[in-house]
């Protein structure tokens, strides 16, 4: 085996096999790290970019995305355990800004709790849309447990807003109340903020969409939304209400979308990555020197004003850390909720 250096990263931990990763599987996976690699941090992976160091043994960093409470309930307790350091990036919006400290997998080990009485997760779209329409979710981590945790894990920015955003007017489908992605509703607003949602109406046009920080936003014009809204109920209750929506739109609108200026884009992005970062290290008393993009996007634009706010950032792209690597754009690997899958990347990226 060459001592090969990679990252990987989980998003939600649950009690039981469901949507994401069961904590039984997640414990197994921790065991096999613990046994077969240094499990190490992104300190360590920054330092071997920028010397002449280089591991002895094969390397991985374990790290986590957005902040989950489930992460403090039940992935905390198992690395601590385990003995092992991780990462986490939680986005500075979804964290609860009180003293808040619900139990964890350790408490119902020593007694204090049974089973019944921890976190039940949620789906990442669940607590995210619950977020964006309510201001809150239960599902995500408070200042308190995020600081109870650094024994264990590291903690680095994952921007503020964390949603998806039109960049392209091609009308890729529409919407008919049960597709489109979790962050339609900020998409559909017109704020850079939360302040100005819009659920999506039925007949809204669904365009590609990225991470907000990744493109130059296009608004969906408000005259758009009128004629949609005005077609009436009967309208989609045809059979190909689809194709002659869109047929309409074309005839009726030489353009979608509204779009920001790259100027105005660059001044947007800098903002939000610098808030993010002043209130994460707020919340923490540490500075914060990396970012992970999120969904992964990133474009040239959002690796530049990066560049000038972190030491380094980290993409979703699958591939081990190299000598001579970009150091915003360090690749990271997704592990997936089975155990074969994880098995199957351990190796491949072992030898890779």
């Amino acid at each position: 085996m060459k001592n090969n250096v990679f990252i990987i990263f989980y998003h939600k931990i649950l009690p039981r096999w469901g949507h994401s990763k069961a904590v039984s599987t997640f414990k197994w996976e921790m065991s096999i790290l613990k046994e077969h690699f240094n499990v190490i941090t992104l300190e360590d992976v920054y330092e071997y970019l920028t010397t002449d160091k280089w591991p002895d043994k094969p390397s991985v960093v374990i790290s986590f995305d957005d902040g989950y409470l489930d992460n403090y309930v039940y992935a905390y307790p198992v690395l601590k355990q385990l003995g092992l350091k991780a990462t986490i990036f939680p986005i500075s919006s979804r964290i609860i800004k009180e003293d808040i400290k619900r139990p964890t997998l350790e408490d119902y080990w020593q007694g204090k709790v049974s089973k019944s009485q921890l976190h039940k997760p949620k789906t990442m779209a669940e607590a995210n849309y619950e977020f964006l329409s309510t201001g809150r979710s239960e599902d995500f981590l408070s200042i308190t447990e995020l600081n109870a945790m650094k024994d264990v894990f590291d903690i680095y920015g994952h921007a503020k807003v964390h949603a998806k955003v039109f960049y392209s007017e091609e009308i890729i489908d529409f919407y008919d109340g049960e597709n489109g992605h979790w962050s339609n509703i900020y998409a559909y607003g017109y704020s850079t903020d939360f302040s100005q949602l819009d659920e999506p109406k039925i007949g809204y046009p669904l365009f590609p969409d990225r991470n907000n920080l990744a493109v130059r936003r296009g608004y969906l014009k408000k005259e758009v939304k009128e004629f949609i809204n005005s077609l009436g109920e009967c309208f989609f209750n045809r059979k190909n209400w689809k194709e002659e929506l869109k047929e309409e739109l074309y005839t009726n609108f030489r353009s979608f979308l509204d779009f920001e200026t790259e100027e105005k884009r660059r001044e947007r992005v800098k903002k939000e990555l610098t808030e993010a970062k002043q209130e994460l290290e707020e919340m923490i008393g540490e500075k914060v020197r990396f970012f992970s993009y999120p969904f992964g996007h990133y474009d040239e634009t959002l690796v530049d004003i990066a560049s000038e706010i972190y030491d380094a950032s980290f993409t979703t792209e699958k591939d081990i850390i190299r000598k001579g690597q970009n150091l915003q754009k360090l690749p990271r690997i997704e592990i997936a909720k089975d155990f074969p899958a994880f098995l199957s990347k351990i190796i491949k990226f072992s030898f890779k």
